[in-house]
């Protein structure tokens, strides 16, 4: 096998896994692309690691055409995250929450 062939994608005949729609591209931008309004700031700091700040960043620059910061895309992402995953978070929460008193 020639060493082009190994890195070709098998893909099975009606997948469309790999296929990015104009409907599914527009959820993701309408998703974490926009400005939110911050009601406050504050001094929190979160570390990422520099591969993912550096993927994070080209994305805002190309896909947001580098009109959304960083800030504001990675504000986007657990807004998305607990409102996807929100029943499943509480469920767990509450059989695991042990009361104090």
């Amino acid at each position: 096998m020639k060493n082009k062939d190994k890195n070709k994608k098998v893909v099975a005949p009606g997948d469309v896994s790999g296929v990015t729609t104009n409907n599914h591209r527009a959820g993701y931008e309408k998703a974490f692309l926009h400005l939110r309004t911050l009601q406050k700031r504050g001094n929190k700091t979160i570390c990422i690691s520099l591969g993912y700040h550096e993927r994070l960043t080209r994305i805002t620059q190309v896909i947001g055409n580098d009109k959304i910061p960083l800030f504001a895309y990675l504000g986007n992402i657990p807004e998305h995250y607990f409102r996807m995953f929100e029943d499943e978070i509480t469920k767990e929460f509450k059989e695991k929450y042990k009361a104090l008193f």
